[in-house]
């Protein structure tokens, strides 16, 4: 009887997982305007190796919060999973980072096994991943990989105090201010598409992960004043945006996204997903890889694997 109930617990937890994947995909298609652009190689097929959970959960003021940190070296890799997943989101690169560095994958409040700390900001979320590390003897430098939602915390967590962020490699980010609801190269119909895009994200994000998308925006403005190296892999947005106004619309990301991100390397990976990790993991854990050897003597990698 209990391996049965291990067992649909198990079940249960990926389900969850593949749901909020799913969700997570939903907003984007809405924000990027069109599901075609999403149906690319690789979307449908499986993920790959399934995530084991080896982690422990440490208490973050009377909740728990779960972390599984794996591998040895520096900086430390801390991976932030799209919506609604957590830590069972990165079976395809876990053991693979680990081979390269100290690696971490946690499950933000609310997800997977961290207890809830109800409605709460970006921010707050960040905090308990902060609290969490030192609680589980953590040390940076770091390097956050996030994926979609993920890279609102990635952005958030370069901006807080403690063992510094050295490095983000974002895959396919969600960038709820991104601003091209504001570039009067597109046309009125476009840009109100993305603003109710972004109603629906409030809602959804509070459902889904207690998140309060309204008060997480200006958190976000006000992280961006110094962003570390940064490396952006991301799906092809002529696939992205389609007609009517292709062109313009692809010229309004190239540029809203240099903006947003002045110093980072853009990488447009053909023939992928959205879920870059699940398509090529090799190649997320080379750049992985590279951006630390190119951070100098600070950074420390284990073995290669």
């Amino acid at each position: 009887m209990a391996r049965r109930r291990l067992l649909r617990r198990g079940f249960l937890v990926v389900a969850a997982v593949v749901i909020g994947a799913g969700l997570g995909l939903a907003l984007d298609i809405a924000r990027d305007g069109g599901l075609a652009a999403w149906l690319t190689p690789g979307l449908h097929e499986a993920p790959g190796p399934t995530y084991v959970a080896r982690g422990v959960t440490v208490d973050v003021d009377g909740r728990d919060v779960y972390i599984d940190c794996r591998g040895a070296g520096s900086p430390t890799v801390i991976l932030e999973a799209g919506f609604g997943g957590g830590a069972d989101a990165w079976g395809t690169l876990l053991d693979g980072l680990a081979a390269v560095t100290r690696t971490c994958a946690w499950d933000r409040p609310g997800l997977g096994r961290s207890t809830s700390r109800g409605l709460h900001s970006g921010a707050e979320a960040v905090t308990d991943l902060r609290s969490a590390l030192a609680a589980a003897d953590e040390r940076g430098p770091y390097v956050v990989v996030a994926h979609s939602l993920g890279g609102i915390y990635a952005r958030l967590f370069a901006a807080t105090a403690g063992d510094p962020v050295v490095g983000l490699v974002m895959l396919d980010t969600y960038e709820p201010d991104l601003g091209m609801d504001a570039d009067p190269a597109l046309d009125q119909a476009f840009r109100d598409e993305i603003r109710r895009s972004l109603d629906d994200a409030v809602s959804t994000f509070r459902q889904g992960e207690e998140l309060d998308l309204t008060a997480t925006l200006p958190e976000l403005q006000a992280a961006d004043a110094a962003l570390p190296k940064t490396l952006l892999l991301y799906t092809d947005p002529y696939g992205r945006y389609q007609q009517p106004d292709q062109e313009a619309k692809v010229a309004a990301w190239y540029h809203a996204i240099r903006a947003r991100y002045p110093h980072a390397e853009l990488e447009i990976v053909p023939g992928v997903s959205h879920f870059i990790h699940f398509d090529r993991p090799d190649l997320v854990i080379d750049r992985v890889r590279q951006m630390i050897q190119g951070l100098g003597p600070a950074a420390t990698p284990g073995p290669s694997g």
